[in-house]
């Protein structure tokens, strides 16, 4: 888990991530993003991707939210198992630890616990993982 979250320095944890990344895609591990990590990371972020069956909804969601989208996005934190406990549409505590918990894995999201553009695009990423 990331211990500072995203603060636009390259220091271990950036490095060890990168390693991760670097490790899952077979590519030489040397925690530096070279180009044929570079290219992997292009590739990997703008991939067509097999989510309708989860589509996520686009814009902010966060706490005291109701609606289909809140459902669409509880939907897909059941997915990636960080099941919200209840698809009823209410962004309630519940969905906000979810959605927390899983921003926690990413050193480049903040830890908010509010779902936005860039917890989506993580999101899509493990949905396509997961297909």
């Amino acid at each position: 888990m990331p211990i500072y979250g995203a603060d636009g320095i390259y220091g271990s944890e950036t490095k060890r991530a990168v390693m991760r990344f670097q490790k899952k895609y077979d590519l030489l591990v040397d925690g530096l993003v070279g180009p044929n990590t570079l290219n992997k990371l292009k590739e990997v972020t703008s991939s067509s991707r097999n989510i309708n069956e989860f589509p996520l909804p686009n814009g902010i969601l966060s706490r005291g939210d109701e609606g289909p989208k809140v459902k669409q996005l509880q939907r897909a934190l059941k997915e990636i198992n960080f099941d919200p406990k209840y698809i009823d549409g209410i962004y309630g505590p519940l969905t906000e630890d979810a959605v927390r918990r899983f921003q926690s894995m990413y050193a480049a999201l903040v830890n908010d616990g509010i779902y936005g553009p860039n917890t989506r695009q993580y999101i899509e990423m493990e949905l396509e993982e997961n297909g």
